[in-house]
């Protein structure tokens, strides 16, 4: 419970400081809401500012919080609370609130949100439209985001996807299966055991960068399957047609999805912060100064209040010291490979080391996320286990390269395998051979890597459950 005692000095210098009072819709106690000021990035030469809707051109600085080193996870991240902004964590005389926002996609049933939370995964094949299984006089049509076939007299209204044979296509199974073993799988329409995607289509409705779908893709064959793109990832239905996939991965550089950064607490901790889905509105009383931040905010993250519905972390205590530890819990079906306050976590069934990185100076001065190395980044890579290599960085070029995948190019206009990141061409290498064999015995056996297939964290709380 939050209690509720004298104004002890919560704002101070509200005028530069954002945060803005709401109401949860059905209730008249209000709720402080934080958020983080927009400011124009730095682009050198550049003078016309970006539109207000665009939030990666912008810069965010948040004066509540702050993305620290963890003290949960000491090989990454995490989400502090800090002094000096327009909340006085030391005492809390109403509830506080952390927007949830990132790349969002929305789908409208959840057969499609579950199709496209394994493609987060990995959990999927690539294979070209000439191999798809079509009998006699079929053909194929796009109905929403999927790929079907109607049979031959059959009455569709769908218009025919005239497509190249060498069209890639994205084969994702929707049965228990996690690891792959390629090829096309032959599964009658109505089982719905596997649906078929556009890769191009696929790639763009989740904001994969190609360099991250060129390593979901290798999975397949058993290379760094447990580099998921589904870290940072919160789902929830805004209405009965509307489910949300939203990614605050930092791969996108965009300080203002701070809150991905949020980690599950210890097993000898309780979580600091609730997630809650809420409705919300604005108060009527604002700062004008801190209404105008609001504006700018809100431009470029709408849904935060309009969608009627959206996902927020809501504070447990009345109390914070400075440089706690904001943490949360998902759902019971969220695939934790670490214990966790109330759950045991599910291990990896191949034994693999942890990722570290070597000393960089400059890195670590940069703000977050940009002082971020990480699998997904391809100039700062684990030292043991990289993932990427530049392509021609060895003698002989990309054809010489021991070690690193060939293939077809896995998007339009890509060549040799390569895949640029921030105008630098880069190879996916193999991962280490002891890792992939262990992960074809377990395929052989009918295991997959986990125990149970990964579940997206999910959003909890109502918009009618009061605060």
């Amino acid at each position: 419970s939050v209690s509720i005692g004298p104004n002890r000095s919560r704002r101070r210098c509200l005028a530069a400081m954002p945060v803005v009072s709401v109401l949860q819709h059905g209730s008249s106690r209000k709720l402080d809401l934080v958020f983080p000021r927009r400011r124009q990035a730095d682009r050198g030469k550049q003078h016309t500012p970006p539109a207000a809707h665009d939030a990666e051109c912008w810069d965010w600085d948040w004066d509540e919080v702050s993305v620290a080193r963890s003290a949960v996870d000491p090989d990454g991240f995490g989400l502090v609370v800090r002094e000096g902004g327009a909340v006085d964590w030391s005492r809390l005389d109403r509830p506080v609130l952390l927007p949830f926002v990132g790349r969002a996609t929305e789908v409208e049933d959840s057969l499609s949100a579950r199709a496209l939370n394994c493609i987060l995964h990995g959990a999927f094949d690539v294979v070209p439209f000439s191999a798809l299984p079509c009998g006699s006089g079929c053909r194929f049509v796009l109905n929403g985001i999927f790929l079907e076939s109607v049979a031959a007299g059959e009455s569709c209204h769908l218009k025919t996807a005239a497509l190249p044979p060498d069209t890639q296509v994205v084969q994702v199974p929707l049965c228990d299966r996690t690891e792959g073993g390629g090829g096309v799988v032959s599964i009658e329409r109505k089982d719905r055991a596997v649906v078929y995607l556009l890769q191009a289509h696929a790639a763009v409705l989740l904001h994969i960068p190609p360099h991250i779908f060129a390593v979901l893709q290798c999975h397949t064959d058993h290379h760094h399957a447990d580099r998921s793109f589904a870290t940072h990832v919160l789902e929830y239905r805004r209405h009965a047609a509307s489910v949300m996939i939203v990614n605050a991965h930092p791969v996108y550089g965009c300080a203002a999805y701070a809150a991905g950064a949020i980690n599950e607490p210890t097993p000898h901790a309780p979580p600091t912060f609730e997630v809650r889905q809420l409705a919300l509105t604005l108060a009527p009383e604002q700062d004008g100064e801190a209404l105008q931040h609001w504006r700018a905010f809100a431009a470029a993250f709408p849904d935060v209040l309009d969608s009627g519905n959206a996902p927020f972390f809501v504070a447990l205590h009345s109390q914070y010291a400075h440089g706690d530890e904001v943490t949360a819990q998902y759902n019971t079906d969220y695939l934790r490979t670490y214990d966790s306050w109330g759950y045991i976590g599910t291990p990896s069934a191949v034994r693999l080391p942890p990722d570290t990185f070597a000393r960089d100076d400059a890195l670590a001065a940069a703000p977050w996320p940009k002082c971020a190395a990480g699998w997904w980044n391809p100039f700062a890579q684990p030292l043991g286990r990289a993932v990427f290599e530049r392509a021609g960085a060895r003698r002989g070029g990309a054809s010489a390269h021991p070690g690193v995948r060939g293939g077809p190019p896995l998007l339009p206009g890509g060549g040799g395998g390569a895949v640029s990141w921030r105008g630098v061409c880069f190879l996916v290498k193999e991962d280490r051979r002891e890792i992939v064999a262990a992960r074809r015995r377990l395929n052989e056996k009918g295991q997959g890597t986990h125990l149970h297939r990964s579940g997206p964290a999910v959003a909890g709380g109502g918009g009618g459950e009061d605060i």
